[in-house]
C-alpha cells in the first residue's frame, strides 16, 4: 500500500509540472506582450532576467527554510558544481532566451509544443556525444515527436502570428540548448570521479542553476541587449510583481519535477513533463480566447505520444505496477 501511494504521489507532482510549465508560458508570453516592450526587440532577454532571478529567490527561500541553502554555494567548490554552472549557461541564457523568443514570435501553444521534444534531442546528442545506446523504443518514440514537431513547425493552421516561422527557429534553438544542458549534466555526471562523497540534493543544484542565470542575465546578456532601460520601466509599473508571481510557477515546476523523478522515476516524470504543450494550449484558449484548431490540437497530441513512448519502458511500467498492486 506504501508503494501504491509512493506511485500516485509521484503522478500527481508529475501532472502538476506539466502544468505548472504550461501556465507559466502562457502568462509569460502575455506579460511580455505590454506595451512597456512594444520599441525593444528583444524584450523577451528582459522578461528571462526577472523570471529565472524571482524562480532563484523561490527557490533560495525555500531551501533556506529546509536549512539547505549553505550547501549551494559548497558546490562551486566541485567540479560537477561547476559542471552544473556550465550547463546552467547553455540551458538558460540560451535555451530559455530563445524559448520566450519563440513565445513572442509564435505563440506559446507552438512554443511549448515544440520546445517539449528536447529530451529525445538529448538522447540523440548523448548517443552521439556520450556513446549511450538507444533502444528501437527510445527511436520509435523521438521520431514520433519529432514528426509532431515538424507538423506542427512547418504546417501550422488558422490565424498564426506573422513572424510564426521566426519563432519556430527560436523554439529550435531552445531544444538545442535545453537538451544540451542536459548533456554536460551527463557528462559531469557520468566522468568526474572521486566525488561520490557529494551529498548535494537536486533542489540545490536547481537553486545553483538558476544563480548562474541570474548573473548570466544581469551582467552579461541583458547589458549587451540594451535592456536595463526597460528593465527600469518594467521595475517603476509595478509589472516586476507580475512577473514575481509567475516565477513561482518556474519554481513549482522544477521543484515538482525533482519530487517526481524521486518518487517515480525520471522516465515517468519526462512523460508527464511533457504534457505542458497541452496544457499551454488550454490555457491559452481558457484564459484569453486563442483558438484552438485541429492541427494544434492533433500534432500536439502526436509530440506528447512520442515522448511518451521515448521515455516510458512498458515492460518497466508493469513492473511497478505490479509492486504497487
Amino acid at each position: 500500500m506504501e508503494d501504491k501511494g509512493k506511485f500516485r504521489k509521484g503522478i500527481m507532482f508529475g501532472i502538476l509540472v506539466g502544468l505548472a510549465w504550461g501556465l507559466d508560458g502562457v502568462l509569460m508570453g502575455r506579460v511580455g506582450s505590454n506595451e512597456i516592450f512594444s520599441s525593444f526587440e528583444l524584450s523577451p532577454l528582459v522578461t528571462a532576467l526577472f523570471h529565472d532571478g524571482f524562480c532563484f529567490f523561490w527557490v533560495a527561500l525555500f531551501l533556506l527554510f529546509s536549512k539547505q541553502l549553505k550547501g549551494v554555494f559548497t558546490l562551486l567548490k566541485t567540479k560537477k558544481g561547476l559542471a552544473t554552472a556550465m550547463a546552467a549557461v547553455v540551458g538558460a541564457p540560451i535555451g530559455m532566451s530563445a524559448y520566450l523568443l519563440a513565445i513572442k514570435y509564435a505563440s506559446a501553444p507552438y512554443a511549448s509544443s515544440i520546445s517539449v521534444i528536447y529530451p529525445g534531442v538529448g538522447a540523440i546528442l548523448s548517443y552521439l556525444i556520450l556513446k549511450e545506446k538507444l533502444s528501437l523504443r527510445s527511436v520509435l518514440g523521438i521520431v514520433i515527436s519529432l514528426v509532431g514537431s515538424f507538423m506542427l513547425g512547418f504546417n501550422p493552421s488558422g490565424n498564426v502570428p506573422p513572424q510564426f516561422f521566426k519563432g519556430v527557429l527560436f523554439a529550435l534553438v531552445a531544444v538545442l540548448g535545453w537538451a544540451l544542458e542536459g548533456v554536460i549534466i551527463g557528462f559531469a555526471m557520468k566522468k568526474i570521479k572521486g566525488e561520490d562523497h557529494i551529498t548535494a540534493t537536486p533542489q540545490q543544484f536547481l537553486c545553483l542553476r538558476y544563480l548562474i542565470s541570474l548573473l548570466a542575465y544581469s551582467i552579461v546578456v541583458v547589458p549587451l541587449a540594451g535592456g536595463y532601460g526597460v528593465a527600469a520601466q518594467v521595475v517603476s509599473s509595478g509589472l516586476v510583481i507580475q512577473y514575481a508571481g509567475i516565477a513561482i510557477l518556474g519554481a513549482i515546476t522544477y521543484l515538482s519535477w525533482y519530487k517526481a523523478v524521486d518518487l517515480i522515476g525520471a522516465a515517468m516524470g519526462t512523460a508527464l513533463n511533457s504534457t505542458a504543450c497541452l496544457w499551454a494550449i488550454i490555457f491559452s484558449a481558457i484564459l484569453f480566447g486563442d483558438k484552438i484548431t485541429p492541427s494544434l490540437a492533433f500534432w500536439g497530441l502526436v509530440i506528447v505520444l512520442g515522448v511518451f513512448v521515448f521515455a516510458i519502458d512498458p515492460k518497466t511500467l508493469k513492473k511497478k505496477s505490479e509492486v504497487t498492486n
